[in-house]
């Protein structure tokens, strides 16, 4: 007799105790509908566990070993399939995220591949979301660093913010300023390289980037980068 894998949740309720068992076995699990329509999935903890890469882990390579990228739990990226040759992206989030996240956590995790696999750094040094307090002991101000590149001896090398490719220009200075600030604040022995502004997009299957790198040995503050007319690389450096 065949197991029925589709049904009701009201026939389910009924059941549910029966479903909970054979729900463990290998590759079993039931979707419950309400009115028809897929309202909820039952299916073993171990298996959800697997999904959900047990930790935490929250986007995956579509075309490479998720391990060889280390992601970890605390790396605030969203839910995100990402496909290398961007020929499509799958959110596995639902509608939990405004599409405005949606798009700079993609633009990270994309972010996140080109720093590993064509600017060669190693996981280790790489830092997701940390907040920088910003004005002294007393302040309460914080800004959060989307991705900082250590140099693996306590320094930060570079500090990375992300944003939407449409819009990147007129908050170019914003981001600039920003920046500047958390590379202040976390000078303790030795300064930052390099402030990058990043974004991507992929239109019609063709990738964009725009990028504004800034040598921190030849500005300590945003306003004399921007009195020097905002001289920036449209390049990542690359590990050395």
């Amino acid at each position: 007799m065949k197991i029925k894998t589709i049904l009701p949740i009201t026939e389910a309720r009924k059941n549910i105790f029966n479903l909970a068992e054979e729900a463990q076995k290998s590759g079993a699990h039931y979707t419950l509908t309400e009115h028809g329509h897929p309202k909820i999935v039952l299916l073993s903890a171990e298996k959800f566990e697997a999904l959900t890469e047990k930790r935490g882990r929250n986007f995956v390579c579509a075309d490479k070993s998720r391990q060889a990228y280390g992601v970890s739990p605390e790396m605030m990226l969203s839910k995100v399939l990402v496909v290398r040759d961007e020929s499509r992206v799958v959110y596995l989030s639902g509608d939990d995220q405004n599409l405005k996240y949606k798009e700079e956590s993609l633009v990270k995790s994309q972010l996140y591949i080109k720093l590993i696999e064509k600017c060669r750094y190693s996981l280790g040094l790489i830092e997701f979301g940390r907040y920088v307090k910003i004005g002294g002991e007393k302040s309460r101000r914080y800004i959060e660093a989307d991705i900082i590149i250590n140099d693996g001896q306590g320094n930060v090398r570079m500090i990375f913010e992300v944003g939407l490719f449409d819009g990147y220009e007129e908050n170019l200075d914003r981001v600039m300023n920003d920046l500047f600030e958390i590379s202040s604040a976390v000078a303790w022995i030795k300064k930052p390289e390099f402030l990058v502004y990043y974004s991507r997009s992929c239109k019609g299957g063709v990738a964009k980037e725009k990028i504004t790198t800034v040598d921190c040995s030849k500005f300590n503050t945003f306003s004399a980068w921007k009195k020097a007319g905002r001289p920036a690389s449209k390049t990542i450096p690359e590990f050395c």
